[in-house]
């Protein structure tokens, strides 16, 4: 652990790489559907390559705490840039030949999920192990910081080299993880210690036990999966918020970037808040300003307006993140870290992906206005939840112990 509260060489190496992979994985994002849809011209292609992409994800979340926990966290980024380089290398010389075929695309697409699912939780035990502890809540707000920037400028790239030759995207996500390999390279060996060689399932276990038995960290991973839930099912709520027109297309496109600009800027203050306000004022009083947003949004008919509550809701959504990861890694042991990033991970992320559905389901059967207001709703509980949870047991999570019967094996 650093002696002087100071980022240091290794975490901006670590910052700066990452930031390089994620800048290309977000344009290879939009572009592996957008190839697909091209090459077949059926939607449902196209879905498949996205649905393949999030499949990977959550495939390899579990497994990838294990990793984490197990295993030389250099060895593993470094590793898992050079992979990735490797699919988006191929997919890039089999799209100069005109050769990608739909089986390839959906498998490029499931490893990438992989990939990436598996970098996260060894990036995340890497930061504790670089970072002073009274940083730490500085060094999660650069790293939202960092996922909003690259989900703006990764798919604006993507879109102008989609407009030339879809091959360059791909060339282009290759070099960012080449980049992103070459800083890995250069961290200190053995980032953090190395766990003991439990069996893979075993190991898994432990960590889910460990989220489980802390109240905390409960509330922590539910209200990840609802704010990831609503905040998915934005995009539809935008579009149908509109009344057609000239203006329409303006003003969803206005909207939209207001929610990747609103996150940016929540990325940048969540640190200050993260020092200046408690963790149960500051998870309830964000948390239920994402809800008075959402009501103002669906009530408003102007699009500045509009845009401006959305932006403020999106913007709360870091602030809430950065507070919990802070008292997460504080509160976890060492050689838990990355299970139970990886646990509370997989729970935010199982059904985000259901939340255009839904959406889209109950603005046809209610309207947008009773759409929106339940969000809302289910929101507030949420915040009223979190201050009672925090409240009552942020302070007073029972240290973790190893289990009597589990011998340490190095």
């Amino acid at each position: 652990m650093p002696s002087k509260p100071a980022l240091g060489r290794p975490f901006w190496l670590l910052f700066g790489g990452e930031a390089a992979s994620a800048f290309g994985t977000s344009a290879s994002i939009v572009a592996l559907p957008v190839v697909a849809l091209q090459a077949s011209g059926d939607v449902r292609e196209a879905g498949l390559a996205s649905t393949a992409l999030s499949a990977g994800v959550l495939l390899a979340r579990l497994p990838a705490g294990v990793f984490a926990d197990r295993f030389d966290r250099r060895a593993i980024l470094l590793g898992g840039n050079l992979l990735g380089a490797a699919i988006l290398g191929t997919l890039a010389l089999v799209q100069a030949r005109d050769a990608l075929s739909l089986p390839l695309l959906i498998l490029a697409a499931l490893l990438l999920g992989m990939v990436g699912s598996t970098l996260s939780p060894a990036e995340s035990v890497a930061i504790r192990s670089f970072v002073h502890p009274g940083l730490l809540a500085r060094a999660l707000s650069l790293t939202q910081a960092r996922t909003a920037a690259t989900l703006i400028a990764g798919p604006a790239a993507s879109g102008a080299l989609l407009a030339t030759q879809p091959v360059w995207v791909f060339a282009l996500d290759a070099a960012t993880y080449l980049v992103a390999a070459a800083c890995m390279a250069a961290l200190p060996s053995r980032a953090g210690p190395v766990g003991v060689g439990q069996p893979t399932l075993k190991a898994a276990c432990e960590g889910v036990r460990f989220l489980w038995r802390s109240p905390f960290l409960r509330y922590a991973a539910v209200n990840a999966a609802v704010l990831n839930l609503v905040f998915n099912g934005l995009l539809i709520v935008v579009i149908a918020s509109t009344d057609g027109g000239a203006q329409a297309a303006l003003g969803i496109g206005a909207q939209t970037a207001a929610i990747g600009a609103g996150a940016l800027g929540g990325s940048l203050i969540a640190a200050p808040a993260a020092r200046h306000l408690p963790a149960t004022l500051g998870i309830a009083l964000s948390t239920g300003v994402i809800a008075v947003a959402l009501v103002g949004f669906a009530t408003v008919r102007d699009h500045g307006a509009a845009a401006f509550l959305l932006a403020l809701a999106s913007a709360c959504g870091p602030v809430v993140t950065v507070l919990l990861a802070t008292a997460q890694i504080r509160m976890t042991p060492a050689e838990l870290q990355g299970r139970v990033h990886s646990g509370t991970g997989f729970l935010a992320q199982a059904i985000s992906p259901l939340g255009p559905t839904l959406v889209a389901v109950s603005t046809r059967a209610f309207g947008l206005f009773p759409t929106v207001l339940g969000a809302a709703l289910l929101v507030v509980l949420l915040a009223l939840v979190g201050g009672v949870v925090t409240a009552r047991h942020l302070h007073a999570s029972p240290p973790y112990t190893p289990r009597p019967t589990e011998p340490s094996r190095q």
